[in-house]
């Protein structure tokens, strides 16, 4: 939606709702969160006004009901003649439901119903070569799976977990641009991919323990022993950013009162 007009589209829509930017920028990131669950019809026109008057553009969906788990995406590197592609299901997000992915795993029980939906819709609009995903959320009231949102020419920040399960789509990308022969491809659907910083605080907050399939081989995104480069430096950022917080937090400032004989009652300043 672009303009106040727009809005009134929402009338074909039902609540709760699913705010969101149309693309991130410091005009909204500085205001906005990433995205918003809004209960009313009134209350998502009225957050829709804030963000089409600072940055022009926001998109309104209707909110899937489903939990944190009922999150599931297709990576895929399209190619004309054979496209490949991964299927995987979130665990937990950061925040939790409108986040980005903090634990994930192979899905391979819903994997050709959701590759062949990913790719299909791909090809409709005429995207036929290079990285492109879908993410999906099965709707907890009748158990379809709804399109949530396209991501194109780029990868996902999961997609590490596609290459731990035997399918390496950077790595197939990589020999398609060099015009070298396709990698190998093996499914090994038993590992989990996860940011072990989000996905602790996504547990936490979710009031839950950071549960996984059992016998699955955990791999962390920044923690590892033979690299613990990436682990400390994010450790850092992060007790960097909750000391600035803690020093510039602003206080909250109290009106000044002064009386003035000739004046009954409080002057404000």
């Amino acid at each position: 939606m672009q303009n106040h007009a727009d809005l009134n589209g929402m009338r074909d829509l039902r609540p709760p709702f699913c705010v969101k930017p149309n693309g991130r920028s410091p005009a909204y990131d500085g205001s906005f969160k990433k995205a918003y669950r809004i209960e009313s019809r009134a209350d998502a026109r009225l957050l829709c006004e804030r963000v089409l008057d600072a940055v022009g553009e926001v998109i309104v969906q209707e909110w899937i009901e489903g939990s944190n788990d009922s999150i599931y995406f297709s990576l895929c590197y399209l190619r004309p003649d054979a496209s490949v592609a991964f299927t995987g299901r979130k665990g937990r997000s950061w925040p939790p439901q409108i986040g980005v992915t903090a634990s994930c795993w192979a899905a391979p029980d819903v994997a050709e119903e959701l590759e062949d939906l990913t790719i299909r819709f791909f090809l409709s609009v005429g995207l036929t070569n290079g990285f492109a995903s879908m993410e999906f959320k099965r709707d907890r009231r009748d158990g379809v799976f709804r399109f949530v949102e396209p991501t194109v020419g780029r990868i996902d920040g999961q997609v590490e977990i596609s290459a731990l399960c035997g399918v390496n789509l950077c790595y197939v990308g990589y020999c398609d641009a060099a015009g070298q022969p396709p990698p190998p491809l093996e499914l090994d659907p038993t590992h989990v991919w996860r940011d072990e910083f989000r996905d602790f605080i996504s547990a936490r907050l979710l009031r839950t323990g950071c549960f996984y399939p059992a016998s699955y081989r955990i791999h962390n995104a920044y923690w590892r022993w033979d690299d613990p480069g990436p682990a400390l430096l994010e450790a850092a950022e992060g007790a960097k950013k909750t000391l600035r917080r803690v020093i510039w937090r602003p206080v909250k400032a109290e009106p000044i009162s002064t009386y003035r004989k000739d004046q009954r009652g409080l002057r404000w300043r």
